[in-house]
């Protein structure tokens, strides 16, 4: 992937059918960071016009998308997989975390929540995981402009 300077960054979608009940708020707990909030009332928004139900805020998702922010910016990269070589399922896994299904997308460089979802939109893997109506569950974290999007099926921790 070519990087130019300045330039909003996506990466592809991963996507996965594994193993994996958790029941949560549909938005994000008012804990947290007013941005994302405001990114998963807008990205439910868009999956009600296109005739999906909203995703279920996952509080262990949530977790371990943060931390991949974080990570993200700590080390210096952007990318769905790690220096250390963990994949966004690998991460979800060492978490505790089973799914049937997940997903991930991720984003640097954006001025607000909007901006992401519409670049996200933009983007036809990405749009194909924000419009699965078969996710039901998912976690956002956000550091230092750096977005995880972690989307899963039937979770359990």
């Amino acid at each position: 992937m070519t990087i130019v300077p300045g330039f909003p960054r996506l990466a592809l979608v991963l996507a996965l059918v594994a193993c994996g009940d958790a029941l949560a708020p549909e938005v994000a707990p008012e804990s947290t960071a007013a941005p994302v909030r405001e990114f998963v009332d807008l990205m439910n928004a868009h999956r009600a016009s296109v005739g999906c139900g909203p995703l279920v805020w996952h509080d262990g998702t949530a977790r371990v998308a943060k931390r991949h922010s974080e990570d993200m910016v700590e080390r210096s990269f952007f990318d769905h997989t790690n220096p250390d070589g963990e994949s966004p399922f690998d991460r979800l896994r060492n978490a505790g975390i089973t799914w049937t299904r997940a997903g991930e997308n991720i984003a640097a460089g954006y001025a607000d929540a909007a901006a992401v979802l519409q670049g996200w939109l933009a983007s036809p893997g990405h749009r194909a995981n924000i419009e699965n109506c078969a996710y039901t569950h998912h976690g956002v974290g956000l550091d230092h402009g750096h977005w995880t999007h972690l989307f899963v099926t039937d979770p359990r921790d």
